[in-house]
């Protein structure tokens, strides 16, 4: 009896530790990502202080304080931009402009949306899916 307890209960330890690193390890490879990414900026360029860094198709979007840089896979600079308004969505560099990507997921379809970095203002959407 005492051994069927010891054995459920290192059953029980052990999904408890499966389930805790299933959802660890993305956390820690995005981090390591993250840091990757930024660790190559540095290295490739002479930019400093950036507070915000994403990678979008073949291209870099780095914000420093107000100012947006997007450089290309090569680390040259391909657009800047001084930022008017900030926003919690994304910024992604699309048709030679910068833009807010807002991304709406719903049942059978997803709707990007994007939006002016000057003005609360849609410029255009793209729906992948649905009907």
């Amino acid at each position: 009896m005492k051994k069927k307890i010891l054995i459920l209960i290192g059953i029980l330890f052990l999904i408890i530790i499966i389930v805790f690193l299933i959802l660890l390890i993305p956390s820690i490879k995005n981090k390591n990502y993250k840091n990757n990414m930024l660790d190559n900026i540095y290295k490739n360029t002479s930019l400093e202080n950036i507070d915000y860094i994403n990678k979008d198709n073949n291209y870099y979007i780095i914000k420093i304080e107000n100012k947006v840089i997007v450089l290309d896979l090569n680390y040259e600079e391909v657009y800047t931009k001084e930022l008017v308004r900030e926003s919690n969505l994304s910024l992604v560099y699309k048709r030679n402009n910068l833009y807010y990507e807002e991304k709406i997921v719903e049942k059978e379809k997803i709707t990007y949306n994007y939006y002016s970095t000057d003005e609360d203002l849609l410029v255009f959407s793209s729906l992948v899916g649905g009907h």
